[in-house]
């Protein structure tokens, strides 16, 4: 009997703290998605009060519209319908790709140049595409947005590479061919075609431009590098000017703070389903990849769904922070934006953690860099400019008449004006880089070309050092022993 009764109370004293621990676990979620509730409501107004038009349909309602015979992103389809096949590319007869990475000063091999050749004449309807961008410098495209935003789809990303790369080598062939002025009209277009993806709230698309604009820094400074375009450089001047000062990596940070907005407004109506979405975060996260349980779909949702509110107003606090670095001067926003990323966030805001990690400072970095090229191609512009003018390179930045060169710009890294430097082949104008160190102006070709100890930079040569001839391509004999190539065909120009 005794026993019975402390059994009975054993389980009663048991269930009690079951009911209280459940009741316990019932308050804390519903406190915790309260808070979290209130969070949103007050981070949401005071963005409704300092930016009234943040939400993503006020972004693209703002954009306007653009006549269609004034938009170049209307060419970008043409382009791709035009195309011979899915693929421009220059490819040597032996599969290799024809690549612009040695020296700019120095021609391409024949079979480069017949690669060229090859890959244009059976893309001549593209190319013809490809060239009206010049007289189309604004683009407007308004993106077919999924409930998620990050599964936007946007081929015509990847259509602009395709542009990029045709104007490119049609370029070089004009250079090759003895037209260098007409080899540079095409860099206008390659700009304008980069301009086309303008407003695009995304980072993606902000980041494909800035590799249209590297592109283009590079074709203009082996034009330049190969002959004497004499005519047209001050139009390339003001067209990259502009460009240079372009909102690239700002405006569209702040679109993917709307773009995620729609993202956990469609997870909180049950538009989207949460455990769907967590899986998918844990697959692109180092940290939760690793995790060895794996629950299902649904126990996930509910063990989230408090925190859901939470972790949509921590985001949208992030990188509204972010977004207000933009507000200091190049050369402070990457410390500044790196304070912002490297906070702490709560575990269970799973969402914030992924989609506003420090990959953000590394493209942020990138725009720093694009800044930096177009920057310098200015100037490089200018120097060239003066130098056809008096017979002479100046002796700094600070001798090139205000007529030319209107302003020194500043280097984006350090919030100094560029500086200039003489070589014995002819000078270059830089900026020190993401490393801040001032490496003299070292720029190199390749793929270390971004690495530490170099500086972003554009290279302008002596008459007498400019269009060298090719080196000399190894070629494999029979036995495997590689033998010293023919000597390239030397080509008249004007």
């Amino acid at each position: 009997m005794f026993h019975n009764r402390w059994v009975r109370r054993l389980a009663i004293g048991f269930g009690i703290a079951v009911v209280a621990a459940i009741a316990l676990l019932i308050y804390h979620r519903y406190a915790t998605f309260a808070t979290g509730e209130e969070q949103l409501a007050a981070v949401v107004a005071e963005l409704d009060a300092s930016d009234p038009r943040w939400r993503y349909a006020d972004l693209d309602l703002a954009r306007g519209h653009l006549p269609d015979d004034e938009n170049s992103a209307l060419l970008v389809p043409k382009f791709t319908a035009a195309l011979a096949a899915s693929k421009l590319e220059a490819t040597r007869a032996n599969g290799q790709l024809v690549v612009f990475d040695g020296p700019p000063n120095r021609w391409l091999d024949d079979g480069a140049y017949a690669a060229i050749d090859r890959a244009l004449d059976r893309n001549g309807a593209a190319l013809a595409v490809a060239r009206s961008f010049r007289d189309r410098p604004r683009g407007l495209r308004h993106l077919n947005v999924s409930p998620d935003f990050v599964g936007t789809l946007m081929p015509h990303l990847q259509d602009m590479r395709q542009i990029f790369t045709a104007l490119d080598l049609e370029s070089e062939r004009l250079a090759h061919d003895g037209r260098p002025g007409a080899a540079l009209q095409l860099v206008i277009a390659m700009i304008h075609a980069a301009r086309s993806t303008d407003g695009e709230p995304t980072l993606i698309s902000a980041f494909v431009r800035l590799a249209g604009d590297e592109m283009t820094v590079r074709r203009i400074e082996r034009l330049l590098a190969l002959g004497e375009p004499k005519g047209g450089l001050g139009e390339v001047q003001s067209v990259l000017a502009l460009e240079a000062e372009s909102d690239l990596f700002w405006y569209a940070l702040r679109g993917e703070r709307a773009g995620v907005d729609l993202l956990f407004r469609n997870l909180e109506t049950g538009n989207l389903p949460v455990g769907r979405y967590l899986e998918a975060l844990d697959i692109a996260d180092p940290a939760g990849s690793r995790r060895r349980v794996r629950r299902p779909e649904l126990v996930e949702a509910v063990i989230y769904a408090p925190h859901l509110p939470g972790d949509h107003a921590r985001y949208l606090e992030v990188l509204t922070q972010a977004c207000e670095v933009a507000r200091r001067p190049d050369h402070e926003q990457s410390a500044a934006l790196a304070a912002v990323l490297d906070e702490p966030v709560d575990p269970d805001h799973r969402f914030t953690r992924l989609l506003s990690g420090a990959a953000f400072g590394k493209l942020h970095t990138a725009s720093l860099r694009g800044k930096a090229g177009l920057r310098c191609a200015v100037v490089g512009l200018a120097l060239e400019r003066c130098r056809l003018r008096d017979g002479r390179w100046p002796n700094s930045l600070a001798d090139v008449p205000r007529d030319i060169l209107a302003d020194i710009p500043l280097d984006p890294f350090d919030g100094k004006p560029l500086k200039y430097t003489r070589r014995g082949d002819g000078v270059t104008v830089y900026s020190v880089g993401a490393d801040g160190r001032n490496d003299g102006g070292r720029v190199i070709d390749g793929p270390d070309a971004k690495a530490p100890g170099t500086d972003v930079g554009f290279r302008l040569y002596d008459p007498k050092a400019r269009g060298l001839p090719a080196a000399r391509p190894p070629v494999e004999a029979a036995d495997g022993q590689v033998e010293p190539g023919p000597e390239p065909r030397e080509v008249e120009r004007d």
